[in-house]
């Protein structure tokens, strides 16, 4: 066999970038150091921590079932605490957002909350002096994947609202993705059909997904379960994965195991700081490195 000349392997080498770039270019995984930044409880009153959101200077912290503590980010005081209108056992509360509507006499425009159990809902709320109210619900009978969306995500910017499913495809697990324009508020129920969706697509990786928030055209989702031995059988890596969403591509994913023990919970930005809500212990993460 002919031995290749260096400038021959050179020649090999880019022949075999420009034919599978998928290979040669695939999304770096970088390792970012996250540091506890608020050491508000992530368990509580006997329900594990799941969605959060913030608006300005405070973050709603929400519990399995819907109970929801508000927290100033600028004192770390608790202001107060509730149930949701929508609390009850198929409530997950799995991934919270802010919407764009706010309604009269509302502190916050409202929040939109994955029910993640149960129908798969997504409920419409606000939160005034009066306490919470149930404004909307949203749901998917498309016969689809996407009838099983487990979050639903707004990005607020634009004024859609993303849910997502998980999916296996060509024998490799991740999640399908699918665009829906944002609805008013004034219909009490609202119910996606086939014709509704703007956009569809998916995104494959291993680990288990959590919650999920978008932020000027990517969508930042928390994967990974609590601490245990790589090669373990409940070993899901910690990770923020980072979806460009025009080029519906992962740009990259931010591998936490070494700094953060906890669970990934759900994540939103507090200004220009991306902070990830965390179980067990919990906690408020600061993770750098974001785009």
């Amino acid at each position: 066999m002919k031995t290749k000349t260096p400038h021959t392997r050179l020649a090999f080498i880019f022949a075999l970038a420009a034919m599978f770039p998928a290979v040669i270019m695939a999304q770096p995984k970088i390792v970012q150091k996250a540091t506890l930044e608020y050491d508000f409880p992530g368990r509580y009153e006997g329900q594990a921590a799941q969605g959060m959101a913030i608006y300005e200077e405070v973050a709603l912290l929400f519990n399995n079932e819907g109970h929801c503590r508000i927290y100033n980010l600028k004192t770390k005081k608790k202001l107060t605490e509730f149930n949701l209108a929508s609390h009850g056992g198929s409530n997950h509360v799995n991934c919270v957002s802010f919407g764009v509507e706010q309604p009269k006499g509302a502190f916050f425009p409202v929040i939109y909350v994955s029910e993640c159990y149960g129908n798969r809902q997504c409920f419409v709320e606000s939160i005034s002096p009066k306490g919470p109210r149930l404004l909307q619900t949203l749901t998917i009978k498309t016969g689809g994947i996407e009838e099983r969306s487990f979050d639903w995500v707004v990005d607020r910017e634009n004024k859609f609202i993303y849910s997502l499913a998980s999916q296996s495809k060509d024998g490799k697990k991740g999640v399908q993705v699918t665009k829906w324009n944002l609805p008013p508020l004034g219909k009490k129920k609202i119910t996606f059909q086939k014709a509704d969706i703007v956009d569809q697509f998916f995104v494959a990786f291993p680990n288990l997904t959590q919650g999920a928030c978008i932020r000027k055209g990517y969508l930042y989702l928390p994967v990974g379960l609590h601490d245990a031995p790589e090669g373990a059988p409940d070993f899901k890596s910690r990770e923020i994965i980072v979806v460009n969403l025009k080029t519906k591509k992962i740009e990259k994913s931010i591998d936490i195991n070494a700094s953060c023990p906890y669970e990934p919970e759900d994540c939103d930005f507090y200004g220009d700081t991306l902070l990830l809500y965390c179980g067990q212990q919990g906690g408020l993460w600061r993770i750098p490195g974001v785009l």
